[in-house]
């Protein structure tokens, strides 16, 4: 029987034809949910707007299976140029740098209709989905569990029904102003000239790259190939119309200025437009996600406002899947909000501003600064193609895929647990996470300004037991270790958990008791159970299968706690076997990779290679060789976000404790001093606990004399009678 709730309800409605809501529609029927798209016009917009797909875009739209008939119609620009209007190149970006990281070292110039068209080609083939144009949407309403949609001629009780919406309905988004958020931030003073012409710049410039922007106090501007024109931008005076800059007289004596030719330029066509640099306050409302314009619209330069909208449609896709299949609502919304909110303020709106103010910059000092910047770029490959990184939009995107991978499916908690931490931290630079064992090393390294430590296996059983790491510390006396230290830090913690002391039930009961002792990330080995340390000779290794069952165990058990899947198969089984256990175990949900024993550069990029996307942890212990360990700034590159020091702080204490006893038997005396007893109270809180005792005992004090002086209500009137 058809629940009467349900009946006729959508499951995704998407609003919106336009890139980003092509690629949210397609994204969410692939993952096979049934998808109502809307459309305000006719047909697909044909208008010429956004042109290029850097690579990170690129990467997404091979996952939609897309990407080659893009090709088809697009225009490859593997250089862009910052360029002084003299004509005198400040810095030249051959994204070549980054074929080692992508598919695609180049942006694709294609104008965004091309990306549409194909788009509505696989959608209409798909069953589970229905395009409606001349269907505009002129209110929402967020029911208990689903949206309600009005559109001009809709019945008020018979709305379109869906449990999720995704709002890519453009800047003038009418869901969002039904809803009611606010559209922050600001609106230039100047306007912008964009003109297409068939002329070949290239005739005038021979080294002018598909895409240079052009500096120049008076008349900053763009120069964009695109498959069938070349694109000029300019700035628009304020004491000049829209009339009279679309003038054909004053059209052609800019391009003039560009390159002055015997004849006039033939222009394909000129439009003018405000800029807007603006972010929507919030980009979820219950079932209903802003992505694109709707939610964020920012000035072209550098070519990020449709490329970050895409990156909405697939991150929103992602979300609401998450959300159908299981995962809080409401986590879900905040996440997606939290992660698209931060790209578009930090990342995508920063650098469209900073691209912005460079190349209008009329202060001669700060030009020439600029133009050295610029310049130094050349001499550092390090930063250029860091730079390239954020330019190509990589960075953003690594972050929202990152988070999502590690945090989508997590448990919600209001407390932000040491595993959401430690996974934001990831996102941001490689962590060093040095080794504690008890509640005085973790005080210590939370003193030194460390963000996250490691407990090792083999510091708690030396410590705790006084036995090597060879299988003899349980799992009972590692979680209490564990609950010890964080009861005196905050500090995330990552949990040497070795095999996972035994089966598949076990790693089950040791990702709950981690988690509930407080534990940010827990870390499980493919060695034969009793295992050795990871230096020492004769290894074994459990069937792949068998860790790929563990590996899964611990990711459906855990809440928020991060899984990571160690593998020993480099010193066992070689480098191939090692990176196909790599791979097995990051499809079965690690959320990152520690192979045992790789260090060099060559064989980190081969191991990024085999898992893109997925972070690595490389293992800094005195107890093996990492001399070929290259650079912090390379190692980044190399995909890896932890490096762990797990038995520093052992050795230095196992050192010091022993020449203080040798001192003692020698000569009576143990050369410590008073001083160092202070400190050592000092790093325990032993004062802010003397404090906080003597207020509780002043509070009480002050309870007990209000007490003693105060009469009952009643006795004056009892003594009275007496």
């Amino acid at each position: 029987m058809t629940d009467p709730d349900t009946a006729g309800m959508n499951t995704v409605v998407v609003a919106g034809m336009g890139p980003v809501g092509m690629v949210a529609a397609l994204t969410l029927a692939q993952l096979g949910h049934q998808v109502l798209v809307l459309e305000a016009g006719s047909g697909l917009s044909t208008e010429a707007r956004a042109s290029t797909f850097h690579p990170s875009t690129l990467e997404l739209l091979e996952e939609l299976g897309v990407v080659d008939a893009l090709h088809e119609v697009g225009l490859k620009a593997p250089v862009y140029q910052y360029r002084e209007r003299s004509g005198a190149v400040l810095s030249e970006m051959d994204m070549g740098l980054l074929a080692a990281e992508t598919k695609y070292p180049y942006r694709l110039q294609s104008e965004q209709d091309n990306l549409t068209r194909i788009i509505r080609d696989v959608l209409v083939t798909m069953p589970n989905v229905t395009l409606r144009y001349s269907a505009p949407v002129v209110r929402v309403e967020q029911g208990d569990a689903h949206v309600r949609i009005f559109l001009p001629d809709t019945d008020r009780d018979h709305p379109i029904r869906a449990r999720w919406l995704v709002a890519a309905d453009g800047a003038s988004s009418t869901i969002r102003k039904s809803l009611g958020i606010s559209f922050e931030g600001r609106t230039y003073d100047e306007r912008f000239l964009v003109a297409s012409t068939t002329h070949e710049f290239r005739d005038d410039f021979p080294d002018l790259a598909y895409v240079s922007y052009i500096s120049d106090p008076e008349e900053w501007g763009v120069l964009l190939r695109t498959p069938k024109h070349w694109r000029a931008l300019f700035p628009i005076r304020d004491d000049e119309s829209d009339e009279q800059a679309l003038d054909s007289a004053s059209l052609q004596a800019r391009l003039q200025r560009v390159a002055a030719q015997p004849g006039a330029y033939e222009i394909a066509h000129a439009n003018v437009y405000s800029v807007n640099m603006r972010v929507a306050a919030t980009f979820t409302v219950g079932h209903i996600l802003l992505a694109g314009d709707s939610a964020h619209v920012n000035n072209p330069l550098g070519g990020m406002g449709m490329n970050s909208g895409i990156h909405d449609a697939w991150a929103a896709a992602r979300c609401i899947d998450a959300a159908l299949t299981g995962t809080d609502d409401t986590h879900v919304g905040r996440l997606y909000s939290e992660l698209r909110r931060d790209a578009a303020l930090n990342h995508v709106q920063a650098r469209a501003q900073s691209n912005y103010d460079g190349m209008r910059q009329s202060d001669s000092a700060a030009r020439v600064a600029r133009a050295e910047s610029l310049s130094a770029l050349d001499r550092d490959l390090f930063d250029k193609r860091e730079h390239q990184r954020r330019a190509a939009m990589f960075t953003s995107l690594r972050i929202t895929r990152g988070r999502l991978a590690r945090e989508l499916r997590a448990v919600p908690d209001a407390a932000r647990p040491a595993g959401r931490r430690l996974s934001e931290m990831l996102c941001y630079g490689t962590v060093a996470a040095p080794g504690v064992y008890d509640g005085v090393t973790v005080r210590a390294a939370q003193a030194a300004g460390f963000s996250a430590a490691y407990v090792s296996g083999a510091a708690v059983s030396a410590t705790a037991l006084g036995r090597p790491d060879l299988g003899y510390l349980g799992l009972a006396e590692m979680a209490e270790q564990v609950r010890r230290m964080t009861a005196v830090s905050d500090l995330p913690l990552i949990v040497d958990a070795d095999t996972g002391y035994g089966g598949i039930l076990q790693v089950e009961e040791a990702m709950a008791r981690f988690e509930a002792a407080g534990a940010a990330a827990v870390q499980f080995e493919d060695q034969v159970a009793p295992k050795r340390c990871g230096h020492l000779a004769g290894k074994r290794l459990v069937p792949v299968e068998e860790m790929i069952a563990k590996v899964q165990a611990a990711v459906s058990g855990r809440t928020s706690a991060l899984v990571i899947a160690r593998t020993d198969a480099l010193a066992v089984e070689g480098e191939a076997a090692a990176l196909d256990r790599a791979r097995a175990y990051a499809a079965a949900g690690a959320d990152l990779l520690f192979v045992e024993g790789v260090y060099s550069e060559g064989a980190l990029r081969r191991v990024r290679n085999a898992v893109p996307g997925v972070p690595l942890l490389v293992n800094l212990s005195e107890a093996g060789d990492h001399s070929e360990l290259p650079p912090t700034e390379v190692l980044a590159e190399c995909g890896v976000a932890l490096m762990i020091y797990p038995v520093a702080p052992l050795l230095a204490a196992a050192e010091a404790v022993a020449d203080t006893y040798r001192r003692i038997r020698a000569t009576g005396a143990s050369g410590r001093s008073g001083a160092q007893w202070q400190a050592l109270t000092e790093l325990l809180g032993h004062g802010d606990r003397l404090a906080a005792a003597e207020c509780a005992a002043a509070a009480a004090d002050a309870l007990s004399g209000d007490a003693a002086g105060r009469i009952p209500s009643g006795i004056d009137d009892q003594r009275s009678l007496v």
